[in-house]
């Protein structure tokens, strides 16, 4: 199925915010779910899901997990079932973030389902990042 240009902007945004956040980060290995991900490498399953952004290092000091979601999608028992696999899979990372890249309508509902997800999950460090200014 083709990627919406809506999906496409909320992908970017994740983008830029890991060479932003991560770009000093030298030995930093980012594969995106994109139609043409950068030399042909996609992220690896994570729970049974491809998130659209997974980046880590060599040797690993960081694990970062990046999905977009438009507003119809957010809501969807699927997007649950997502987010709850990769903030698991997080969980045994020694310093893992989540980035969830949702438009600027859907940040409230964005917050509210990742914490649900988080309470099913054993305590851990990993660092949530909402990423909801941008248009719908």
């Amino acid at each position: 199925m083709a990627e919406s240009a809506a999906h496409a902007r909320l992908v970017r945004a994740i983008l830029s915010f890991v060479e932003l956040e991560f770009g000093p980060i030298i030995d930093l290995s980012v594969r995106d779910d994109s139609v043409f991900p950068l030399r042909y490498e996609r992220p690896p399953r994570v729970g049974g899901f491809v998130p659209d952004v997974y980046a880590t290092d060599v040797p690993t000091t960081v694990t970062i997990i990046g999905e977009a979601k438009t507003t119809s999608d957010l809501e969807r028992e699927r997007s649950r079932s997502q987010i709850s696999a990769f903030l698991a899979h997080l969980a045994h990372m020694p310093k893992g973030v989540f980035v969830l890249s949702v438009p600027l309508v859907a940040g409230a509902t964005a917050r509210r389902i990742v914490a649900a997800a988080q309470q099913s999950l054993p305590l851990s460090a990993t660092r949530i990042v909402i990423l909801d200014g941008i248009p719908g």
